[in-house]
């Protein structure tokens, strides 16, 4: 095992700084690990795997999605893998990635084009990455002070939804708006507490827009650059978690698509 290698996953995991300028990310676990090796084999630097599991189901299953991916695992001691781990009870596998380049979005979704606008928690960017992947999008879009995606709280939630999906990033809302306009893209949707088009209007039109959502304590940076839209809560709560308003709005814009029909 390369001793540099493992003493730079060692500063990965002593801080969320070194993790952010890292030029890697790590992905721990086995399913999420397997949609790695098997999406993104190109971004593999390393896969590492915990002595004490080596020969377990899990471990074997894992050691051959590596070697199908053309990537052979290092085994280390269980010890040096939980100075590495970065979950509670490791599962003794890690695949350590090459952060991709940042790209331009060159074509927008036919569902929508779902952009996070300063959304800061990892478990609610991985969880909307999740629920984009699971309608079909093949992107999503963030402006700065978003959570990283590839930061490890953010991969664990999206559980390989990164692989799937390609992630594009805008220094600002207006630039990722007006990029959208420059692909052909012509309504924006602003998901907000109150407006008088709920996601159940008839004047709701998500096909093809922009669906944005705002940040968890501030809302969206600049509302003004689309139109308002609401997700109607007649009980006595005060608002939706982030994510669950990302689930609700996914799904009616593929409900209204019209290659969507998720109708039983």
């Amino acid at each position: 095992m390369n001793s540099a290698l493992l003493k730079r996953l060692r500063q990965f995991a002593a801080s969320r700084h070194n993790q952010r300028k890292a030029p890697f990310f790590v992905v721990e676990g086995l399913r999420c690990c397997q949609e790695a090796l098997a999406r993104r084999p190109q971004w593999v630097e390393a896969v590492l795997l915990a002595d004490d599991i080596a020969e377990t189901p899990n471990g074997l299953e894992f050691a051959e999605s590596s070697r199908q991916a053309g990537i052979a695992p290092d085994c280390i001691s269980a010890n040096e893998f939980a100075q590495l781990a970065m979950t509670e009870g490791p599962q003794g596998m890690l695949c350590v990635m090459r952060k991709p380049e940042t790209t331009t979005p060159t074509c927008l979704d036919p569902t929508c084009t779902l952009i996070l606008d300063q959304v800061r928690e990892p478990g609610n960017v991985g969880t909307i990455l999740r629920t984009a992947w699971s309608i079909g999008l093949s992107q999503v879009w963030f402006t700065e002070g978003s959570a990283d995606p590839w930061s490890p709280k953010v991969v664990r939630s999206g559980m390989g939804a990164q692989f799937a999906i390609n992630v594009h990033s805008f220094p600002d809302l207006s630039n990722a708006v007006r990029h959208f306009h420059e692909l052909g893209g012509e309504r924006v949707w602003c998901a907000m507490m109150q407006s008088p088009v709920t996601i159940f209007s008839n004047d709701f039109t998500p096909s093809g827009s922009a669906l944005i959502l705002g940040n968890e304590g501030h809302g969206i940076s600049q509302p003004e650059l689309g139109k308002a839209v609401t997700i109607p809560m007649p009980g006595q709560a005060e608002s939706l978690n982030v994510a669950q308003a990302a689930t609700l709005l996914l799904y009616e814009a593929l409900r209204r698509h019209p290659n969507g029909d998720i109708s039983p």
